[in-house]
């Protein structure tokens, strides 16, 4: 069984590594998504909202490798140690 659909992306490699044109992401609950950055050094976190009606607050951060991507209904408020830079839009299709 094979798992790569060669139309869903182009595959490289480079230093040894595997990537996709869409990249290695994961999608967590918002109270895992708070543990990770709890273990990042230097946190980044990338928000955007999305809805008219009802707002969607997503949030994205790196971590040994990954894209971690979290949802909430609440606006979070992060500490002055996290970088937090508002983005237009995100893609989470992963």
């Amino acid at each position: 069984m094979s798992y790569y659909r060669g139309d869903a992306a182009q595959l490289s490699t480079v230093g040894g590594k595997m990537f996709t044109e869409r990249g290695t992401g994961v999608f967590v609950k918002l109270e895992d998504f708070l543990s990770i950055l709890a273990k990042i050094e230097q946190p980044l976190v990338i928000i955007t909202s999305e809805g008219y009606f009802t707002k969607i607050y997503k949030y994205v951060t790196a971590y040994k490798g990954f894209v971690f991507f979290a949802e909430s209904l609440d606006k979070l408020e992060f500490g002055s140690n996290i970088e937090v830079i508002y983005a237009q839009s995100l893609c989470t299709d992963i």
